[in-house]
């Protein structure tokens, strides 16, 4: 049960920091875009000033992601060790296990 629960918290973190790093990751996007609209002329625009820190942010969020996505790593291997010993196979949402082979 301990397992499980280690596995749903890992996969809910993965999860929180994918959706943030991507929302940031849109913020950049945007703020690219209104950059290369602007062209060299505007140097010291708002988006200008902005792009250096959404881009720390960014990096910032991708190292949480990738933290989290290792945490999940080592869950989901937690939780497939009390699986070796069988096979699992999904076939229209029933779940049949086999004996594991020796």
């Amino acid at each position: 049960m301990n397992n499980g629960r280690e596995l749903i918290h890992a996969a809910l973190q993965w999860h929180a920091a994918h959706a943030r790093r991507r929302t940031i990751g849109a913020e950049k996007r945007r703020l690219d875009k209104e950059i290369k609209a602007e062209g060299f002329g505007m140097l010291f625009s708002g988006a200008r000033a902005q792009e250096g820190d959404v881009a720390r942010a960014l990096t910032e969020a991708k190292r949480k992601e990738l933290a989290a996505l290792r945490l999940l790593a080592k869950a989901c291997a937690q939780q497939r060790s009390r699986l070796d010993v069988a096979d699992v196979i999904d076939l229209d949402s029933a779940v049949t296990l086999l004996p594991g082979v020796d």
